[in-house]
């Protein structure tokens, strides 16, 4: 408005500059000031109702700020990076009954861990990106823990997961350096069931803490989680690793892992008519083995209907090498409209994971019901563990989990 304004000014001073014809018709001058002074007087009208509009929208804004969650704005102390906070809390009902005895846990769930992460990312130009992450584990009485001894596990529930920084190229690949995934995580627990937190390939998570006891009704030290394996190549561990760019949904991943140790993978994931797929192989080597191999697949089809696989086997110098061999069948669906349902059942067998000659047989069903509005999973998991071992006779263990995960 003011250039308009500005604009007329110029037409005004113009029209009043001295000519022949102008001195020559007084009367036709006259009217032309009319006419433009009554067009400035519109003008500045204008412009006092735009003030008065901007001033209401200004206030509009400061009071919707005022009212908005804090929580949604997280603020870096370096104007170079964008910093997000994530995380959730995941908490349960653990029964147990070891053949003897049933007690009643409150815990957390260690199939994903209550945790907190701070990532921080800053961009290189268009196709790198630089950054770090941060993220604590905070578990009070985990499941890997709990046991008949030992309901309320005192000492530190602060753990770091990661604590690492990373470069990521588009054409040349991603680089990590510090405590994270090694290469070969994740490689046997590819799952597309949606049923993960009540069960997957780890299937002692939900009571990895339980002890097994012998036919007389005595405590074993052997726990659940020492006997279901599922031999996850090298976990998180500092470690430096390089991931290729995804070719066709094909990545390669190498690291050099603390204590002389060192993996490769190979995953690939897909979506194709009627079926998603997952699969990863890796390949993992440390001093206290001569090597490991192990990986998995999942594949779910539009119908809902899912199949997943994975084995694994680690050489040993000794008799007996650990391994394991787990399969699940699952099925998702809508049934209702706060969110998908996700039901499953499955099998996992080990062969001397503790002891030379052990034998473990698990078998569990879950359920995992999500509320998408409240980013909550509401999840219950049945299952029950057989061990085997020449020589001493072992009670079963059954175990009933029940929690719920609310991500933020």
């Amino acid at each position: 408005m003011k250039g308009t304004r500005t604009l007329v000014a110029s037409l005004v001073a113009l029209a009043l500059t001295p000519s022949t014809q102008a001195a020559s018709d007084a009367e036709e001058l006259s009217q032309l000031k009319d006419q433009l002074n009554a067009l400035l007087n519109r003008i500045e009208q204008l412009e006092t109702k735009t003030a008065q509009a901007e001033a209401r929208a200004e206030a509009a804004e400061t009071r919707a700020a005022a009212t908005a969650p804090a929580s949604r704005s997280v603020t870096s102390g370096n104007d170079s990076i964008r910093l997000s906070l994530s995380g959730h809390v995941n908490r349960a009902l653990l029964y147990a009954d070891d053949g003897q005895d049933g007690d009643l846990y409150h815990v957390d769930n260690d199939a994903s861990s209550t945790r907190v992460r701070l990532i921080g990312e800053g961009d290189v130009g268009n196709e790198l990106t630089v950054g770090t992450a941060i993220e604590l584990q905070l578990e009070s009485n985990s499941t890997a823990d709990v046991n008949q001894e030992n309901e309320s596990v005192s000492g530190d529930t602060i753990s770091e997961r990661r604590l690492e920084i990373y470069f990521d190229h588009q054409r040349y690949g991603k680089l990590w350096l510090g405590q994270g995934w090694t290469a070969s995580e994740d490689s046997s627990e590819m799952d597309l069931s949606g049923t993960a937190l009540a069960g997957y390939s780890s299937t002692g998570d939900i009571a990895g803490g339980i002890r097994f006891r012998d036919g007389d009704g005595n405590l074993l030290e052997s726990t659940v989680g020492d006997t279901f394996i599922n031999l996850d190549g090298l976990g998180r561990r500092d470690r430096l690793r390089y991931d290729t760019p995804s070719f066709a949904g094909l990545t390669w991943s190498v690291g050099t892992v603390e204590n002389d140790a060192w993996d490769t993978a190979l995953k690939y994931s897909a979506e194709y008519d009627f079926f998603t797929l997952a699969t990863a192989l890796a390949y993992s080597n440390q001093k206290d083995n001569d090597g490991q191999v192990n990986g998995s697949v999942s594949a779910l089809l539009d119908n809902g209907f899912n199949l997943t696989l994975a084995a694994g086997r680690r050489e040993l110098d000794t008799a007996g090498d650990p391994r394991f061999y787990y399969g699940k069948l699952g099925y998702r669906q809508h049934w209702f409209r706060f969110g998908e349902t996700a039901l499953s059942l499955d099998y996992h067998r080990t062969e001397h994971a503790e002891l030379s000659g052990d034998k473990g047989r698990a078998y569990g069903l879950q359920a995992v019901q999500n509320i998408d509005r409240w980013a909550t999973e509401a999840y219950l998991g049945y299952r029950n563990y057989d061990l085997s071992r020449p020589g001493v006779s072992t009670e079963d263990i059954d175990a009933l989990l029940m929690g719920a995960r609310i991500k933020f």
